[in-house]
């Protein structure tokens, strides 16, 4: 500071007053910025909500047509088994026949057809008899239902009914195709529940559910004149840029886009796993964010309060506070920064020189404990390059029983080894080699992490991984073929980056076995791992040597524990040296 004197003149603005107008801006603006954060994570949240909204619409409609699905595909086969019963009179045949058409929700009509698809015969109720059933059977739709069993068809436009469309069953006796049965379902019992679910969930907007096939006509549409005439919605609102005549069964989209009226609107496309069919649902914005919009007018008008009673503080406070708030202001501002070696020293005798104290202090503290936690930190990252995660955390926090042994619990082994490694290895250097399968482990490792397993070990280019310890897991299988196949998805991306990369692609062979084994430390005293032993580890291993590319093989154990949540396809049984019993082998298909 110079020690020259100046004589002081009458400042035009004194400095408290200049103290009051920074102190309120200090005020002002966190409020100001923090006001406006509040609006928009809740805006955020609102239009979050507003999309789980329009999900939740398309899911419960899909899960109508899965339904409708189902039981058109149960009535057909069973009206089929009546229909080639041999041991049952022609009579018998047409009224058993007849009574299961007529207590079906979904059928009101059935043809029969021999293979060549000749037409024999046509049940139909009162609804559907101006139906015009084809002969032949077209080829496409045989074609179709030889390779799906259950095919269905493009749908048919009525003027003065809803919209049909063909369901095509093959009748098969001993494995061979002895005709087929058909149906034209009509789209009405779904026609209503997208009516009711677009009146109970936007009344107010007309419109925003329909079901929409791939070619982007309307099936299922709240005004019923525009789902019969079969109505092409392509390249409008949500569905703009996604092109027709594309099976859209994986299809999902959601965004915010333009009306053709230039209204905001926001919408969300869904495609259906059992028909090549789409659900949207769509709504203006102004519907969707309502809340938002009231929400803005009722945080502004609480920030303008606040903001208000803060000018009035800044101005009362400046009268009475200069330089201690300066020193607390700077000294904040570096703990901010986690410079927590740094104290305050305030000499004003009063609260402030107390605070000062009080956050030195707490300075004091914070550095004891970020030096505890970077130790705790080190140890953890430490330990994570060796041991499971949970493991982790039971040792730091010295829970974890460190004596050698293990216990037998249930839990399902998971194989994944890259396909002919060692030519792979031949093409490539040494140096590139690690790098991609350190780029492949790290994604594996995420995968399995993500569908709560363990990493138990990598093996050269295998990965073992198990779900169930040390982390209960009653879905442990489940859970394991979850990963599975994200693995596999995984390669159809990463595939193309190694390709440009590496000019080499990756193949992985899957073996996945559930049973008992005992999960513990395996070791010596010096040296332990915690791992799985045991026949169900060994099973997985073996799976994985026989399994092919890209094929996830498993056993009738793990089928079992999953049953239903995925799609399998026997291979057979095959004997492994040391087991006196046979493996039922399964093959999930992706």
């Amino acid at each position: 500071m110079s020690d020259t004197k100046i004589s002081p003149k009458r400042p035009p603005l004194p400095f408290r007053w200049k103290l009051a107008l920074g102190g309120s801006l200090l005020a002002i603006v966190p409020l100001s910025v923090a006001g406006w954060l509040l609006v928009d994570i809740n805006a955020s949240a609102v239009e979050l909500s507003a999309r789980e909204l329009q999900l939740a619409v398309a899911d419960d409609l899909a899960r109508t047509v899965e339904e409708s699905e189902r039981e058109v595909h149960e009535g057909l086969e069973a009206i089929g088994r009546v229909l080639i019963e041999p041991a049952l009179d022609g009579e018998t045949t047409e009224r058993l026949a007849a009574n299961l058409l007529s207590s079906s929700e979904y059928l009101d009509n059935a043809a029969v057809y021999d293979r060549h698809g000749v037409l024999i015969d046509v049940l139909a109720e009162e609804t559907a008899e101006d139906l015009a059933v084809p002969d032949p059977l077209p080829a496409e739709l045989r074609s179709a239902a030889d390779g799906d069993d259950l095919a269905t068809g493009p749908a048919i436009g009525r003027a003065d009914a809803p919209a049909r469309f063909p369901v095509v069953l093959p009748l098969r006796l001993e494995d061979t195709i002895t005709g087929y049965i058909a149906a034209w379902v009509s789209v009405a019992p779904l026609q209503a529940r997208v009516a009711r679910l677009n009146e109970v969930r936007f009344a107010d907007h007309r419109g925003s559910v329909f079901l929409v096939d791939q070619d982007h006509r309307l099936l299922a549409h709240p005004d019923p004149e525009l789902a019969a005439a079969l109505t092409s919605v392509s390249g409008e609102g949500i569905l703009e840029g996604l092109a027709t005549g594309l099976d859209v069964r994986r299809l999902q989209k959601s965004g915010e886009f333009e009306g053709a009226d230039g209204e905001p609107m926001v919408g969300t496309v869904v495609g259906l796993r059992v028909r090549p069919w789409a659900v949207v649902v769509q709504v203006p914005q102004s519907v969707a964010y309502a809340s938002v919009t009231k929400m803005r007018m009722v945080v502004l008008g609480t920030l303008a309060g606040v903001l208000l009673v803060a000018l009035l503080l800044a101005i009362v406070a400046a009268l009475h506070i200069t330089r201690p708030i300066e020193q607390l202001t700077a000294f904040a501002g570096q703990l901010a920064e986690r410079r927590f070696d740094t104290r305050v020293t305030i000499d004003s005798r009063d609260e402030l020189a107390v605070l000062g104290q009080v956050m030195s202090n707490a300075a004091a503290d914070l550095e004891a404990s970020e030096a505890r936690i970077k130790e705790e930190v080190a140890i953890r990252s430490d330990l994570g390059r060796y041991l499971p995660a949970e493991l982790v955390e039971q040792v730091v926090e010295r829970k974890q029983d460190m004596a050698l042994g293990g216990r037998r619990r249930d839990v399902t082994v998971l194989f994944a080894d890259v396909v002919a490694f060692t030519p792979l290895t031949g093409k490539l250097p040494a140096e590139d080699v690690v790098a991609l399968l350190n780029e492949l482990f790290t994604i594996l490792t995420e995968i399995v992490f993500r569908h709560r397993g363990t990493v138990d070990k990598f093996v050269g280019d295998c990965v073992m991984a198990l779900w169930g310890a040390p982390r209960a897991d009653e879905d442990h299988a489940a859970n394991a073929l979850a990963a599975a196949e994200d693995m596999m998805r995984f390669l159809e991306v990463g595939n193309e980056r190694w390709k440009k990369r590496f000019g080499v692609t990756i193949e992985l062979a899957i073996g996945v076995h559930t049973g008992s084994a005992v999960i513990g430390n395996i070791g010596s005293e010096t040296r332990m791992e915690y791992t799985a032993i045991g026949d169900t580890v060994n099973v997985a291993a073996r799976l994985e040597s026989i399994a092919g590319p890209m094929q996830i093989l498993i056993s009738s154990q793990t089928r079992d524990a999953a049953e239903g949540l995925f799609d399998f396809v026997e291979v057979g049984s095959q004997t492994f040296p040391g087991r006196s019993q046979p493996v039922e082998l399964w093959e999930v298909r992706l």
